[in-house]
């Protein structure tokens, strides 16, 4: 194994060594969704069956089997399936070291780039926890580094495997067909355009047409043969109305904001290249997408923020609990300091990709162009916040680490320190997260040890699910049969509350603190009784 190679390993397995330190003991409760996911594998171990509630748009059967097999080795707990997550998020960061020397990026800048994926403040938020993120992204970069490695005698084998392995992320997110696309159209451009009608051709094109066809019967089966979610019903509704949104809100949250999370996430790299290249052209573009945001921010509705970031400092629209205001705590000053950031670094972005793109070899032409796919199918489905965003950061840290930088020790110094900042802010998060629902599930617990039924506490969204939802017949489909379970389906303000802050109609009992967003410092929760109306 080259020494490269090495490096990574012992870069990655460390930081998750560290992060496991810090973070242990894990929370035994879910982290968002993934309840639903965790059940789903607890039941399939138990009975065979795939069963998803209602509540759900996505249905990642190929997780489920692996949260089973996980489940039948070493325990189906919540806190073992998010070690099932880890162990994915490694093996994630590793592929996208493999597949960023596999497609000529300097052995430095191939590290810097894995560094951005493993230290982003959502993947490793969500490497701790069974979400369907992280395993989405393995699978993804699984394919593509298998398609990179389809050349000369190994090519029909790895074709075979990176749509064996598309397939594999279509069946934990639909968008996973965007790698089939996207690799078919890579081939066009470099492989095919002479002898398209050809055996040759059409042999390399027979995976990927299979992969197509098996994606095709999985998307059946779940949505046609078997009832569709409830859930995902409201989304083929709301895709109605795709036209009635004026076109300045997808360009603030559909185009704006993706690239300013881009340019935030990837800055350590992306400021480096504004530094050194096109500087001043840089900036003056960052000056003008920090204008525009000003501008569509003012014109368009305030929420969601632009940009989207859900899971930094594992704040409010993770920790989902009644009375917080669903914002971030950069909502008001510190949102357009994280606004410039990413307006600046977006703009490196842009320029890396200028002088990437002539360059591109059909490998890392897959990449770009089914991260270009993934980019356009959020926009009708209205997938704007930073679990969506999730899998554009792979190609954009790809285009940074493909762009050569000097190769003096004060780049790389900066850029690995940078990067680490961000990590340390992203463990801070996941920290506050965690330990936050431990606190929660405390309260929970001394709650019921006063006599308070469960189903008569709202204990926020993640444990609602986990401990009150009560799986209806499979043949059900409305909202109505799946129970009134606070915070999923129901709005109902229960006898006892477990809030972020205190509300009208109710009376603070209790309350605990939990560790403030980013780790330091610390937060109020409260524990509130409703007051019945004389």
């Amino acid at each position: 194994m080259r020494r490269g190679g090495v490096v990574a390993i012992g870069v990655v397995v460390g930081w998750y060594a560290i992060a496991l330190a810090v973070l242990h003991p894990l929370a035994d409760a879910p982290v968002v969704d993934s309840w639903i996911y965790g059940e789903a594998a607890r039941w399939f171990r138990a009975t065979g069956e795939f069963r998803f509630p209602g509540f759900t748009e996505t249905m990642p059967i190929a997780q489920v089997l692996y949260g089973a097999a996980w489940g039948a080795i070493f325990g189906g707990g919540s806190a073992s399936l998010d070690l099932a997550n880890v162990a994915l998020g490694i093996v994630a960061g590793l592929l996208l070291f493999a597949l960023a020397i596999r497609c000529g990026a300097r052995s430095w800048q191939a590290l810097a780039a894995a560094g951005l994926l493993m230290c982003n403040p959502c993947y490793l938020f969500l490497s701790f926890s069974f979400m369907s993120e992280v395993p989405f992204l393995a699978a993804l970069l699984g394919s593509h580094l298998a398609f990179a490695h389809a050349e000369g005698e190994r090519r029909m084998p790895f074709l075979w495997l990176s749509a064996i392995l598309a397939v594999v992320a279509f069946a934990v997110r639909p968008f996973g067909g965007a790698i089939i696309l996207g690799s078919v159209a890579a081939m066009m451009i470099f492989d095919l355009r002479p002898e398209l009608l050809s055996k040759r051709g059409a042999s390399m094109l027979m995976p990927f047409a299979a992969a197509l066809i098996g994606c095709g019967i999985i998307w059946m089966w779940l949505t046609i043969l078997r009832p569709a979610p409830w859930k995902l019903m409201q989304r083929e509704t709301q895709m109605a109305n795709l036209f009635r949104v004026p076109l300045y809100e997808y360009v603030r949250m559909g185009i704006i904001g993706p690239l300013l999370y881009l340019g935030t996430v990837l800055s350590p790299l992306a400021l480096l290249h504004v530094a050194s290249k096109n500087t001043l052209r840089a900036l003056a573009l960052g000056a003008g997408l920090f204008l525009a945001t000003i501008v569509l921010v003012h014109f368009g509705g305030p929420h969601p923020s632009t940009p989207e970031m859900s899971c930094f400092g594992g704040c409010s629209n993770a920790l989902i609990l009644r009375g917080m205001s669903n914002r971030f705590e950069w909502q008001d000053g510190w949102r357009w300091v994280v606004a410039l950031l990413g307006s600046i670094g977006g703009a490196g972005l842009i320029f890396a990709a200028i002088e990437v793109i002539p360059k591109l070899t059909r490998a890392s032409a897959a990449v770009i162009i089914t991260a270009a796919i993934y980019w356009a199918a959020m926009l009708p489905l209205w997938f704007f916040n930073d679990r969506y965003f999730l899998p554009l950061v792979p190609a954009g840290a790809l285009v940074l680490a493909l762009t050569p930088l000097h190769e003096s020790a004060p780049i790389k110094v900066a850029a690995f320190a940078m990067t680490m900042m961000m990590g340390l802010m992203s463990l801070g998060g996941t920290y506050s997260y965690q330990r936050g629902l431990s606190a929660v599930m405390a309260a929970r617990d001394m709650l019921e040890q006063r006599g308070v039924h469960r189903s008569s506490i709202d204990a926020g969204y993640e444990l609602n699910g986990l401990d009150l939802y009560r799986y209806q017949d499979r043949a059900v489909e409305s909202l109505r049969a799946e129970g009134a379970i606070p915070m999923i389906t129901s709005s109902e303000v229960e006898d006892y509350t477990i809030a972020s802050a205190p509300f009208a109609g109710t009376e603070v009992v209790g309350t605990f603190s939990v560790p403030g967003p980013f780790g330091p410092g610390a937060r109020t929760m409260y524990v509130l009784r409703r007051i019945d109306p004389k």
